[in-house]
């Protein structure tokens, strides 16, 4: 059984919508943090590494209206068809455009031609180390010269009891305590048995990749990336950090 849902737990998870109503509060909370350290210029490119349903579309409504172009590329198309009606949905399909791609192959992307790559729990999902240089060479090889990187990855402190427990509490804060209890009871328990805790079992097997910050720090420099600033999210069990492009 684990066997196949561990070939079909994102597939599954983009087609049937559970990917997205099971997402705990968290890890939107981790992608507002993400957003929060754009530039707020006008006309950015912005490339989504690894994108999945495209739920960071809704975190960048003030980007679109500064005239952004948001590119979105996924290895499953059962997540970009998701994105696509997203996309329709918030009014902004004309300023859209996806792509099939593997983050270890050739982007379909031109060099020195993307302003801001945003790598959110994508990379640590590529087991193989030399593959996953090669996908942050691609992401370092379309940014433009001054260009950002921002990505996130689980650390090895990783722990679906805390991100469930700081979900409920973020919850709580912004739409009180029923709507909190309401995901605690009811929503929560299936995120946990069906999603975090698939994704804890693959970080401790050594199946997908949970890191040190040192050990993530380390990686975006062999690709040649200048490291920035860093910080613990999701509940002290995964680093956002910042790579840029000096030239």
């Amino acid at each position: 059984m684990l066997g196949w849902y561990e070939r079909n737990y994102w597939r599954t998870g983009f087609k049937s919508r559970l990917y997205d109503r099971l997402t705990p509060e968290s890890y939107f909370e981790s992608m507002r943090q993400t957003v929060g350290l754009l530039s707020g210029k006008r006309d950015l490119k912005i490339w989504d590494a690894g994108c999945g349903s495209g739920l960071l579309l809704v975190y960048l409504k003030d980007e679109f209206k500064r005239g952004c172009v948001y590119y979105g590329t996924d290895l499953l198309s059962a997540g970009l068809e998701t994105l696509k009606l997203r996309a329709y949905k918030l009014g902004v399909l004309n300023q859209v455009i996806c792509f099939q791609n593997d983050l270890s192959e050739s982007p379909p992307l031109k060099e020195n031609s993307i302003d801001i790559v945003i790598a959110h729990f994508s990379i640590y999902t590529i087991p193989n180390n030399d593959k996953r240089q090669e996908a942050l060479k691609n992401i370092y090889h379309v940014l433009r010269p001054g260009g950002l990187f921002i990505t996130s990855c689980p650390s090895k402190n990783y722990d679906a009891d805390q991100i469930i427990k700081e979900s409920y509490y973020l919850i709580r804060a912004k739409k009180g305590f029923s709507n909190a209890m309401l995901k605690r009871l009811f929503i929560y328990p299936l995120t946990k048995r069906l999603g975090l805790n698939f994704i804890q079992y693959q970080l401790e097997s050594g199946k997908w990749m949970a890191y040190t910050l040192e050990d993530l720090a380390e990686e975006l420099r062999q690709a040649g990336f200048e490291v920035g600033a860093s910080k613990t999210i999701y509940a002290g069990g995964a680093y956002l950090i910042c790579g840029h492009k000096i030239r």
